[in-house]
């Protein structure tokens, strides 16, 4: 996509490199294509990554502050699947800084790798709304969420989620819902685990 949206391959690839996140991407290279300005271009990228702003709250209850690696390093390599597999082990009493950064660095590195054979090889492939391969982000959130779901408050939680982004997505862009889907989902989860204490 990036590609054929008049960036170079170099570009492509420093891109992936420097902005680890696949949706912020998809997003920056639409919008470039489509004349964007820059400005429309990073807040775009910022809105859509503010969910991170979360998981690094999340992930900073779990690591103690001397813990190495350093939390700067920590939070480049966090993304959804990174956090996604490390919260698991965390919930199971496995779980380490050192962990979360094996993960987020093995998918960097597979994301890398991968952007590089799109770069020499995409043309081969069939398109993306043809072949309906696209149904696979979906799916791979899904194996990541569902692991983690452990009580009737985790699964409300998340119906809680689903349900606003299904609404919201009719109003809004995919940042903006995710946005508000992550934040009304961390409230309302907030609200009655606060609630389930005190009863």
């Amino acid at each position: 996509l990036a590609r054929t949206s008049g960036y170079s391959a170099l570009e492509t690839q420093l891109m992936s490199m420097t902005v680890y996140a696949g949706s912020a991407q998809l997003a920056m290279v639409t919008l470039y294509a489509g004349g964007a300005t820059a400005i429309t271009i990073v807040l775009t990228a910022l809105i859509l990554n503010l969910r991170h702003v979360l998981y690094g709250l999340s992930v900073d209850r779990q690591t103690e502050r001397d813990e190495p690696p350093r939390r700067s390093i920590l939070a480049f390599f966090l993304t959804d699947e990174s956090y996604g597999i490390a919260t698991r082990e965390w919930l199971a009493g496995r779980g380490s800084a050192a962990f979360l950064l094996g993960t987020g660095f093995s998918l960097y590195t597979a994301f890398a790798t991968s952007t590089l054979a799109g770069i020499l090889f995409g043309s081969l492939l069939p398109d993306v709304d043809e072949s309906g391969i696209d149904f696979i982000f979906p799916l791979s959130f899904l194996a990541l969420l569902l692991p983690l779901l452990r009580s009737r408050l985790h699964v409300g939680v998340a119906v809680l989620a689903g349900g606003i982004a299904l609404v919201a997505g009719q109003a809004f862009s995919g940042g903006v819902t995710i946005l508000l889907a992550t934040v009304a989902a961390a409230l309302a989860g907030t609200l009655l685990e606060r609630r389930k204490e005190q009863a």
